[in-house]
């Protein structure tokens, strides 16, 4: 027998049916497991002092021994021994292509750039709408990743009856020690390959006398953190400070990266606040241009006066990220229009802001930084800015301020672009020395062997010191250059006797007649203070500094050094100068220490 179902009752029958498969299918969707996480206790190590004035450790080896085994890689630049190091294998730092993600961000050369945005994915009609959701995107995990860092090597001890001389190119950058701290901040311990003490160095500032016109010596000495029978020999050079009311006019051109990959809460949106922030410090007769790059490039602004400033800050604010990344046609069009901005006997700066990527026409560093000599050597000079980590080129960014007689730098926090912006750059916006460089001259009776401390790929041939032909390092108005060598004496030598280790000589041409200038500071055993505790307390810091960047770096001559002992005596120096960045300084080298 049939039984047939009215219309009415066979429709509900259905939507039951179909209620039921649907709260079916919902609960295996929403089925899992949960994480349990447990808690991790950490114990405090025992305060220790970096400088211990108890026994020696057996087990610590000499500076020598370090190498016994270790093949030599000869650098083609001073000193002639930079040691190649491994890289580990925890190691993020990559070259990649950041693909394109966007449109072109203009139609037009002379247009502003549009927002443009693209949805990916598939639509719900494709996947139903119980589909599980796509993991999110861990945004920290990103900044960690794709990064691209270059290894220089180690420079090693060198016999001064092998090569009494040493030889290398002042450098002002600072990028590698900001870089730095944003690792650390992110949790992380920043590639060892990121890592250039002299830039970390030269990250503070040193009371180094300063001279009435070009540049000065300062040299001073200290006991050695890395080997209790060696000293260190600090090199401070310090260069006049030019008062913003004495300066030339200055013709500014900006290259912003508008690519997809500044399309991040760390890039773009600081990029445009830092600039914000330097126009508001310069002059009305100083000149603002800028040019955007993408897919292709474009002027969106023209030079303008900053007493235009309002035109200039629209200009700024309606910059928006959108298409992949044409390093080349943003320098090339940003080079035209500062030729076409440039102001004779003024200031001709570059500026460049960026995260380093390059995925589109020309992308090799070497080709690139070769693009823009040319302009340098007409007074055209670059300042390299980096933005943002993850898929980050710091290779590209030194590289280009290298060739562009400039600097490079590294934001990462609103503090450092109001620091950067609104007093380092508009500073030393006068250049006061240029292609300038160091030859250190050891004298052989009383220095056994020495190395210098970073300056891996700033070395300069001995035989070319007096070659001015040859690029070398620009200095700024107020700018200061630290460099540290580590030195053993020879047997016998007493650090209280009498008598001269060597002599710094320092060469440099001046922009305002072309004359070249050498100056020269002898090392006298006397100014090496044994003690660490009557050590002057702005070499202490120097020296923490470079402890601390020698073990981030996984230098083989930092091995007997435990961060830790580090920390300590970089908490000591914060109390002690009451001084905001040596404070941050401690607080960095402790939380390196916490996840080494």
């Amino acid at each position: 027998m049939r039984c047939v179902l009215p219309d009415m009752t066979r429709t509900k029958l259905i939507q039951v049916v179909a209620l039921l498969a649907m709260i079916a299918l919902f609960g295996a969707a929403c089925a899992g497991s949960s994480d349990n996480g447990g808690d991790t206790a950490a114990s405090d190590p025992d305060d220790s002092e970096l400088f211990d004035s108890g026994g020696d450790d057996p087990s610590s080896p000499d500076a020598e021994d370090l190498f016994t085994d270790e093949p030599v890689d000869q650098d083609a630049g001073d000193d002639g021994a930079v040691l190649d190091r491994e890289a580990p294998e925890s190691d993020q730092s990559a070259e990649t292509e950041q693909p394109a993600e966007e449109e072109a961000a203009f139609d037009s050369v002379e247009a502003a750039p549009q927002a443009s945005l693209e949805v990916g994915g598939d639509s719900a009609d494709d996947e139903g709408i119980f589909a599980p959701e796509p993991e999110p995107r861990d945004a920290e995990a990103d900044r960690l990743e794709a990064n691209t860092f270059e290894d220089y090597g180690l420079r090693e001890f060198i016999e001064v009856a092998d090569d009494p001389f040493s030889t290398f190119a002042l450098d002002v950058d600072t990028g590698s020690y900001t870089v730095g701290r944003r690792w650390l901040d992110e949790g992380v311990l920043p590639p060892p390959d990121s890592v250039r003490p002299e830039e970390y160095i030269n990250a503070f500032d040193y009371d180094y006398d300063e001279p009435r016109s070009g540049l000065e010596i300062t040299v001073d000495g200290a006991p050695s953190p890395f080997d209790e029978d060696n000293h260190l020999v600090r090199i401070g050079v310090q260069g006049e400070i030019v008062d913003d009311d004495d300066r030339q006019d200055a013709a500014l051109t900006f290259i912003v990266d508008t690519s997809g990959s500044m399309d991040r809460d760390d890039r773009l949106g600081l990029v445009k606040e830092s600039l914000e922030i330097l126009v508001n410090r310069l002059e009305d007769d100083d000149t603002v241009a800028i040019v955007i790059y993408n897919d292709g490039s474009g002027v969106v602004l023209p030079p303008t006066p900053i007493s235009e400033a309002d035109t200039i800050l629209d200009a700024i604010d309606d910059l928006r990220p959108g298409g992949s990344t044409n390093l080349e046609a943003g320098l090339r069009e940003g080079y035209a229009l500062a030729r076409e901005a440039f102001r004779e006997g003024g200031i001709n700066r570059v500026i460049i802001a960026s995260d380093g990527v390059a995925n589109a026409g020309v992308t090799d560093p070497d080709d690139l930084a070769r693009m823009i000599r040319e302009d340098a050597d007409a007074g055209i000079e670059l300042v390299t800015i980096g933005f943002g980590m993850g898929n980050f080129n710091d290779v590209i960014m030194e590289q280009l301020a290298d060739q562009g007689d400039g600097f490079y730098a590294y934001v990462d926090t609103d503090d450092e672009a109001e620091r950067l912006f609104e007093d380092e750059l508009t500073s030393t916006l006068v250049t006061i020395a240029k292609d300038a460089k160091i030859q250190v001259e050891f004298e052989e009776d009383l220095v056994r062997e020495y190395r210098l401390i970073g300056f891996e790929n700033r070395g300069v041939l001995d035989s070319e010191f007096r070659n001015d032909d040859v690029d070398a390092g620009e200095i700024g108005s107020g700018h200061q250059v630290t460099a540290i060598y580590e030195v053993e004496l020879e047997r016998g030598v007493d650090i209280d006797d009498r008598g001269e280790l060597g002599v710094v000589m320092l060469r440099w041409e001046d922009p305002s007649g072309g004359n070249v200038i050498e100056i020269d500071e002898d090392i006298d055993l006397r100014d090496i203070e044994p003690d660490w505790a009557d050590t002057d307390t702005s070499l202490q810091l120097a020296t923490v500094v470079a402890a601390y960047a020698e073990i981030l770096r996984n230098s083989p001559y930092a091995d007997g050094i435990d961060l830790d002992d580090v920390a300590v005596e970089a908490d000591r120096l914060a109390d002690e100068t009451n001084d905001r960045d040596v404070a941050e300084l401690a607080d960095l080298i402790a939380l390196a220490s916490d996840l080494s």
